[in-house]
């Protein structure tokens, strides 16, 4: 079978095997709203809805499993690549540290400006993080 939208396929069957929206409600005992949203793709069918309709349809316990499965994996998800939240936490922490060392021997004096000072070199070594964590993905990232 070609590689089709769940909604598609499940209207094509049904109309194959010569089935109504209703014939197919009836002895599949789903509601009829339920059958209209699954072939209008307002709904993707779970556990027993997806069992009830594959044996009404008398196809396959698994037959829509390859169409839902390739629906989910075209998903793109958002994930941030390892290097770059390893060198963020590594560039953020060691900045932090730097920043305390200076500030506790007298380097960085303690006034008002000492804390949003601090924030800067912390911030300024997570950009270094980030930047150097980008730059081994792109190169060793797969």
């Amino acid at each position: 079978m070609r590689k089709i939208e769940f909604s598609n396929a499940v209207k094509k069957i049904r109309t194959e095997k010569g089935l109504s929206q209703e014939d197919l409600s009836g002895k599949s005992e789903l509601s009829l709203r339920t059958i209209q949203r699954l072939e209008n793709g307002k709904s993707e069918p779970r556990g027993d809805t997806l069992k009830r309709l594959t044996n009404a349809l008398e196809l396959p316990a698994n037959y829509f499993n390859s169409i839902l499965f390739e629906n989910k994996s075209n998903k793109k998800s958002f994930k941030i690549p390892w290097f770059i939240l390893g060198f963020l936490i590594i560039g953020g922490s060691a900045g932090f540290i730097l920043s305390l060392i200076l500030a506790s021997t007298g380097i960085i004096p303690y006034n008002e400006f000492s804390l949003p000072f601090v924030i800067a070199i912390a911030i300024f070594f997570t950009g270094i993080g980030v930047i150097t964590g980008n730059i081994i993905e792109k190169k060793y990232g797969k």
